[in-house]
């Protein structure tokens, strides 16, 4: 018999998050800070607009190394 047990998910809001990008430390704007928290973070890191725009899907990453 499997049993699930229940996870409570943490609810997190704009004031919990970091004030800087974690990858490159510019200021996060709340904009980013939003879409941090509606979309998730990627990479599991909350990152500005520029930093999130370079972040690549790992299976976009392994096609690119099959084709060398």
């Amino acid at each position: 018999m499997n049993t699930l047990e229940s996870v409570e998910l943490e609810e997190r809001t704009i004031e919990q998050l970091p004030d800087r990008c974690q990858n490159c430390g510019a200021k996060l704007t709340d904009a980013e800070k939003r879409t941090a928290l509606t979309e998730g973070p990627p990479s599991g890191l909350v990152l500005c607009t520029t930093c999130a725009a370079e972040v690549v899907p790992v299976e976009e990453d392994e096609e690119a190394e099959a084709d060398l």
